[in-house]
């Protein structure tokens, strides 16, 4: 995952014209240009739902997988309900599938019973 220095970086590349002389009249015909920064606040209104689209975003498994043993925010399917739990993943030597634990426990979930999962923010 990228830190916060990284998506700002990356946000501000995407979304800020740097070619305009002040900014606020930004025609966006500029390469690059997305959006016209007219004010600080318009910017960080910008910044705050892009962040926080990124950090709620649930992954899932079957395009992608957390690093192993990485602890992790897990949405799962048991007892026919959506149970949530912090868990991490392990990987069976043996038949070569994704195992889940909760972590602190010795509770294991299916892989295939995985239906999402985040990394828990700071």
């Amino acid at each position: 995952m990228e830190t916060i220095e990284e998506r700002a970086k990356a946000f501000c590349e995407n979304n800020i014209c740097v070619d305009c002389g002040d900014r606020k009249n930004c025609d966006r015909g500029c390469v690059g240009c997305c959006i016209p920064t007219f004010s600080a606040l318009e910017w960080l209104i910008q910044f705050g739902k892009s962040e926080h689209t990124g950090l709620t975003r649930w992954h899932d498994p079957k395009e992608e997988l957390p690093e192993y043993i990485k602890v992790v925010e897990v949405k799962y399917k048991a007892f026919n309900k959506i149970m949530m739990a912090i868990a991490f993943r392990l990987g069976d030597l043996w038949s070569g599938k994704n195992k889940w634990c909760i972590d602190g426990t010795s509770v294991r979930i299916d892989h295939e019973n995985i239906l999402g999962w985040r990394e828990i923010q700071e």
